[in-house]
């Protein structure tokens, strides 16, 4: 977590051992921090008790005989104070500044005012809390604001339209949340690493999803509804119990057509997220990027002759997948489509396909046998490095010359044990182009 350092260096005045700022209209105040924090592990312990401990923030404070109303927390006001273990904050405060309990490892309960209407950025990063009450007028929890909390359960309330970037990632013991009624969009990243949180409802309000927003989660079954128009990359990367994927009847953006247990943009035939039970519809023209992410229980799925592109970390990491036939409509397969595919042993590619991106099949550890088909036009950098157990590449391309190759593209292959059959009549092309003529041993068939 990173947090900008604090620039004013005073506090208007000092009462029960907590700071305040007049505020412009001269009849209220903000509380603020008593230090300038330029780290938040570097932060100074108090000079009085009033930042240690349970703290009762009060609604109204005397200073030089005049009473001044509490409406605002400072940003970082707590920051890295690993002494502070609940905090009770008055009715009367309005705002509460980005990050102001951040990084209290002691705080495990805090009560908001009822008048607070947003969670700001970082405001509870890697505290200790276990539940919180979010009031009811809030309307925004902004980036980070729970992450690496130890919360258990969380209810956003119906005024809630926003669940911003990362918001309760890493939260690793989070095993409920409800989502109130007019949540309009979660953020990227904002559910990630929640392993526990076994299932979510998502409201009938939601219209946008952001990249990788239940990465690493523990669903076993998701309906995205008809209102959802926006989906990011990487949605459901990692979440290896997930087997059921649905999108509701209604919706104009995506379907599920054939209940194939994948989310498929409409209007372009693209499958934008999968899960281990998805079968690919023959409908279907491209495999999104981090469509498969990461999905450790898929052992085999069939790619339809409709499918013409592979995008980019399409099966990253799938490291049981064991089989993959690619049709021979396939004309493109995107960056590490195929990396971390441990289990890969064999892979043909067609002769339909004319590039094959960078680092596709980075460090397939099994893999024994590549086919290269004819139509190969291009092989980007690091496609076929790592592949230790090659035994055989078989390449059909006649003019090896027009092949555009990147650096290193067979990298930490055994080149004196891997066997490069090639063409006939081609093998003295071979054995002088860049890269093919390390192989020492290329046998024409």
């Amino acid at each position: 977590m990173v947090l900008a350092p604090q620039v004013a260096l005073a506090f208007d005045f000092k009462e029960g051992g907590l700071c305040y700022n007049i505020n412009h209209d001269g009849k209220t105040v903000t509380l603020t921090y008593e230090h300038l924090i330029l780290q938040a592990l570097d932060a100074p312990p108090p000079t009085e008790k009033g930042y240690v401990g349970n703290i009762v923030i009060p609604e109204k404070v005397k200073h030089n005989g005049k009473t001044y109303k509490v409406t605002a927390i400072d940003r970082e006001t707590f920051m890295g104070n690993r002494e502070l273990e609940s905090v009770i904050i008055p009715k009367s405060v309005k705002t509460i500044g980005n990050g102001a309990f951040a990084q209290c490892y002691s705080l495990k309960n805090v009560v908001l005012p009822p008048a607070l209407t947003e969670i700001g950025n970082y405001m509870f990063a890697e505290s200790n809390l276990t539940e919180i009450t979010i009031p009811e007028k809030v309307k925004s929890i902004g980036q980070s604001a729970f992450s690496n909390c130890p919360l258990k359960s969380i209810v956003i309330p119906n005024s809630v339209k926003t669940i911003g970037k990362s918001a309760f990632s890493a939260c690793r013991w989070l095993e409920e949340v409800t989502l109130g009624n007019s949540v309009h969009t979660i953020g990227e990243a904002a559910f990630s690493i929640c392993p526990k949180l076994k299932d979510i409802n998502l409201p009938a309000s939601l219209q946008e999803i952001g990249a990788q927003a239940f990465y690493e989660g523990g669903m076993e079954s998701v309906t995205i509804p008809a209102a959802t128009k926006s989906i990011g990359d990487g949605t459901f990367k990692y979440c290896n119990n997930l087997t059921t994927l649905q999108v509701e009847n209604g919706n104009k953006t995506y379907d599920s057509r054939n209940n194939c247990n994948a989310v498929i943009e409409t209007a372009t035939g693209t499958l934008v997220a999968g899960c281990n039970n998805t079968v690919i519809p023959n409908s279907v023209t491209k495999i999104g990027d981090e469509a498969f992410y990461g999905f450790k229980n898929i052992y085999s799925i069939d790619i339809p002759s409709s499918v013409t592109e592979i995008g980019d970390q399409a099966f990253f990491y799938c490291t049981n997948l064991r089989g993959i036939e690619l049709p021979n409509s396939v004309t493109t397969i995107g960056e590490r489509a195929f990396c971390g595919c441990d289990s890969l042993e064999t892979v043909t590619i067609p002769n339909s396909v004319k590039h094959i991106g960078y680092g596709t099949f980075l460090h397939d550890k099994k893999m024994k046998t590549v086919t290269i088909g004819s139509g190969v036009t291009s092989i980007s950098e690091w496609a076929l490095k790592g592949l230790n157990n090659l035994q055989s590449i078989i390449c059909d391309i006649e003019d090896v010359t027009s092949v555009k190759l990147g650096k290193n593209v067979f990298d930490e292959i055994d080149k004196s044990k891997c066997t490069l059959y090639v063409p006939q009549g081609t093998i003295s092309t071979y054995m002088s182009s860049p890269q093919w003529k390390d192989f020492t041993r290329i046998i024409e068939r």
